[in-house]
């Protein structure tokens, strides 16, 4: 086991699959103790909790509807009752859903905003305390490229993730003085993604294939690549890090700039 993470204690949610499973995985080769979360894939993230443990490394599963205040601040008190500490948190829990803007209802922008975006909010908020008391931690938020270059039908889903982005900026100035730095990454189209999850709603039509999403390196990304990047910005190899969106996206936005 890697010792990058030693004595280090991670929360990351939405960590049943994908990106936040492989994050998950790493986190605790590296070394660090995670509290794996999830709402509806319970069964994913009681699996990636057992693996963690499997190989050797601490780690709990908590439902949670990461949504809710209620249910963020339980994790976070959970977490500090399992382990003692908090120094990472990665706010990787989020949907994808496609619809034209003019069948987009009320209920369906507040959705997909109140899982991709509040949810952020409501994690960072629940774990700031404890990171500030130790005058250290780290906060890394799961954008996408959605948040710089976008398709249409994607309004909801675009402003979730920018707004991810400015909030991400606002809280690094807020707290890096204090020890907290707070950064975010923008993955492009990545291989085992939301797509294919249950609480998922597309448009067929929407989402065909694209060939700029593979233009550059001829194959799409990995969720193993978007957790190493992960990893970099919530380690100490990253201390001077704080505020950045960074793409990993293959290049698609260099692309799409130049479409």
């Amino acid at each position: 086991m890697h010792t990058r993470f030693r004595d280090q204690v991670a929360i990351v949610t939405g960590s049943s699959s994908g990106i936040g499973k492989s994050t998950a995985l790493r986190m605790a080769a590296q070394g660090a103790a995670v509290c794996v979360v999830a709402n509806h894939n319970t069964e994913g993230g009681e699996a990636t909790a057992a693996e963690i443990r499997e190989q050797g490394g601490r780690a709990v599963f908590m439902q949670a509807d990461v949504a809710s205040s209620s249910d963020c601040e339980r994790v976070a008190q959970e977490t500090l009752s399992a382990f003692g500490r908090i120094d990472m948190l990665v706010n990787n829990a989020g949907i994808t859903r496609a619809v034209r803007f003019e069948e987009m209802d009320e209920a369906f922008w507040d959705g997909v905003l109140d899982t991709n975006l509040k949810s952020a909010f409501l994690m960072s908020r629940a774990v700031i305390g404890d990171m500030l008391a130790r005058g250290r931690g780290s906060v890394t938020n799961v954008s996408s490229v959605h948040a710089e270059q976008t398709h249409a039908g994607h309004a909801a889903y675009a402003a979730s993730k920018a707004g991810m982005c400015g909030m991400t900026r606002a809280l690094a100035i807020e707290f890096g003085a204090r020890g907290v730095r707070f950064n975010c990454i923008l993955p492009g189209t990545i291989d085992v993604s939301l797509h294919s999850r249950r609480n998922v709603v597309v448009d067929r039509a929407i989402w065909a294939p694209r060939k700029s999403e593979i233009q550059v390196m001829r194959r799409l990304g990995s969720p193993d690549e978007i957790a190493a990047a992960i990893c970099f910005l919530a380690s100490d190899d990253a201390s001077f890090v704080n505020g950045a969106s960074l793409a990993a996206d293959g290049g698609l936005l260099t692309i799409l700039k130049d479409e």
